[in-house]
């Protein structure tokens, strides 16, 4: 799962590193917070579970980041449960309009790309692009165009099959 997840990141890296320093990052599923020592940025770890010091304990549907302070979020190989609405307009609450959505997650995981994109559409982000070609992940990045408050969403739930890993 390491080399997979490190993979992955370096997608970020490569991105993020041409950003404001000042940007606020949140990594949401950060597991043992690498983008956090990788990047000169401040960046919020959150996950379930702290692993050390640097990551923040917390649901990703309710972390306790304030509204509107958020330059860009990460989502890295951590969109798992049946709510991934509730974390998206968790991501869109914190965000700050204009602000950048990434997710990489294993291209095994979705049965519909469209309909994917569709349901993030619908928490308030537009798709800036999409990389589709690698082997083993899938790649997107989605600009906050308009706040989405919780209550006010009507749409169901979704998620992604579950994770399919090969011993190579």
């Amino acid at each position: 799962m390491m080399k997979i997840h490190q993979k992955a990141n370096r997608f970020f890296l490569a991105s993020k590193l041409a950003r404001p320093k000042d940007y606020l990052v949140a990594d949401f599923g950060c597991g043992e917070a690498r983008l956090a020592e990788a990047v000169p940025h401040n960046v919020y770890s959150l996950d379930l579970v702290a692993i050390n010091n640097s990551v923040i304990a917390c649901d990703m549907a309710n972390t306790p980041l304030e509204t509107n302070s958020v330059n860009v979020v990460v989502f890295c190989l951590s969109l798992m449960g049946t709510n991934l609405r509730d974390f998206l307009l968790e991501a869109n609450r914190i965000m700050k309009t204009g602000a950048l959505l990434k997710i990489a997650e294993v291209s095994s995981r979705f049965d519909n790309v469209k309909e994917f994109i569709d349901c993030v559409h619908k928490c308030g982000f537009l798709l800036e692009n999409k990389d589709l070609k690698h082997k083993l992940f899938y790649f997107f990045n989605f600009k906050k165009v308009r706040t989405v408050e919780k209550r006010s969403l009507k749409s169901k739930q979704f998620s992604l099959k579950p994770c399919l890993y090969k011993k190579r």
